[in-house]
């Protein structure tokens, strides 16, 4: 059995107001023993490993079957892709080819998808594949309406299949903006490892970054950038390279403006860790809040930091220097939902889900404390 080493971020404490270096103090205690705990339970994790047989029918395989305990004083962050969530309700605006009449999600995938947001118990999640803000409240007030998600933001992202990036919160929304079609010709591929590109290539975010910002009653604020990237094999990774470069230009002119803005980048990047387009995020200088993953394929480890069913990981949540200050090591986790069976029992191109399936992705979360 491998155990997983999370690293200890100290923050400047001089940057910190009166008061709240104790605060600080004791919280970043108990996080340092929360890295060791989370990180070893993961190791010791059991429910991910295969069978005798080698083949999985519809059960729990990836992420862990429950959500942590929450360390207090924290706020959580969350990212989940919902799986394409429309509601019965018909939008005028979609038709054709992408008409979303017969889309409806059924209500047995809209009650896992709430099972799966109360455990994962965010103060803040941010979602992808959402039709539209006003179904985002319709699924909100039935099924999370205990959750205290008052606030919604939900913008048109410039997708033709007409889904979008959404965000509910237990914080007060201050703005949210985003930037449909937004051009990434003017990025500028420097060094090895990009993918070529085509003689006539795409230069738009296939779906707009949506930028949220927050504020808490104590008065901490921060930014949600929630992305959802171009999906597809190696002739679209060009794409996705091109969309992250022009998310670290974003980025850096929001760092200009304020050195000490607070900055969360998260989200489906549809892409591995080891990729160019997440490495190039890495290098810019966004830090993975789940570095301490296990990542070998032989690690009985590595099923719990699984984000798709497929058995890769395409969903992160990425800070900016100033938001790691606030991160709380340990803390990061996959949690795993129903998985569907793999090819033997389940053709996921030809067949429904099994009940109590709720999305191809698993929520994925962290905790920080919401100290400046």
């Amino acid at each position: 059995m491998s155990f997983q080493i999370c690293s200890l971020h100290l923050p400047n404490e001089t940057s910190h107001p009166k008061g709240s270096a104790s605060m600080r103090c004791m919280l970043l205690t108990a996080s340092a023993v929360l890295c060791f705990g989370s990180c070893l339970a993961q190791a010791q994790g059991t429910d991910s490993r295969k069978p005798a047989d080698d083949s999985f029918g519809p059960g729990h395989r990836y992420g862990q079957t429950e959500a942590p305990d929450r360390t207090p004083g924290t706020l959580r962050i969350a990212s989940y892709n919902v799986l394409n969530y429309f509601d019965d309700v018909d939008d005028p605006e979609l038709s054709g080819e992408w008409d979303d009449k017969d889309l409806a999600s059924t209500a047995e995938q809209l009650q896992a998808l709430a099972s799966s947001i109360r455990e994962t118990d965010a103060d803040v999640i941010a979602l992808q594949e959402v039709e539209s803000r006003a179904a985002l409240i319709r699924f909100r007030d039935q099924y999370l309406s205990d959750l205290g998600y008052q606030h919604v933001g939900s913008l048109d992202a410039g997708y033709y299949r007409g889904v979008e990036q959404s965000v509910l919160s237990r914080i007060p929304i201050t703005s949210i903006s985003n930037w449909p079609g937004l051009s990434t010709a003017d990025v500028r591929r420097v060094g090895p490892g990009f993918q070529p590109v085509p003689k006539n290539p795409v230069v738009a975010f296939q779906r707009s970054p949506l930028m949220v910002d927050l504020r808490t009653e104590d008065g901490y604020e921060f930014t949600l950038l929630v992305v959802h990237l171009k999906a597809g094999g190696k002739s679209h990774a060009y794409r996705r390279e091109a969309e992250g470069l022009k998310l670290l230009e974003l980025v850096t002119q929001m760092e200009r403006d304020d050195p000490e803005r607070n900055i969360v980048v998260l989200g489906d990047f549809n892409a591995k860790y080891s990729y160019k387009s997440m490495r190039l995020l890495f290098e810019g200088g966004l830090v993975d809040t789940m570095q301490c993953r296990a990542t070998e394929p032989s690690d009985e480890d590595t099923p719990l930091w699984v984000t798709h069913e497929s058995g890769r990981t395409l969903d992160y949540i990425l800070l900016n220097s100033a938001m790691y200050n606030e991160f709380v090591p340990g803390s990061s986790f996959v949690l795993g939902t129903l998985y569907p069976g793999d090819s033997s029992h389940y053709n996921w191109r030809t067949e429904d889900p099994p009940a109590g399936h709720a999305s191809d992705h698993y929520p994925v979360a962290i905790e920080i404390i919401p100290v400046d």
